[in-house]
């Protein structure tokens, strides 16, 4: 049997008792394309892309600009008192507001 528990608070969120809520959230590159150009149509992508292939072939292993991740996903339970405020407020900016933070 699965047991869950609040990824908040951490009540038990047994299968007969309360409500539970499952939050995914999805983190990833945003992406602005640029202007389209006459030049841009005009230039041959596909030998670009062999150029590329070539040269990590050659290096023999792919450039550290491909081991960031490009999406990174995040599943949470929540009890139904936790998720009505995760609704409320879903990135906590009331709780940053209540801080004080000195001015050094």
């Amino acid at each position: 049997m699965v047991h869950f528990t609040c990824d908040l608070c951490g009540k038990d969120l047994a299968p007969c008792g309360e409500p539970r809520f499952v939050v995914k959230i999805a983190a990833y590159a945003g992406y602005d394309p640029n202007q389209i150009t006459e030049d841009d149509l005009d230039e041959d992508h596909m030998e670009a892309v062999a150029q590329i292939l070539r040269r990590e072939e050659a290096e023999g292993a792919l450039s550290s600009d491909l081991d960031a991740p490009a999406f990174k996903g995040f599943r949470y339970d929540l009890c139904s008192d936790c998720h009505g405020r995760f609704i409320k407020d879903p990135l906590n900016r009331d709780t940053m507001k209540i801080l004080n933070f000195s001015e050094n």
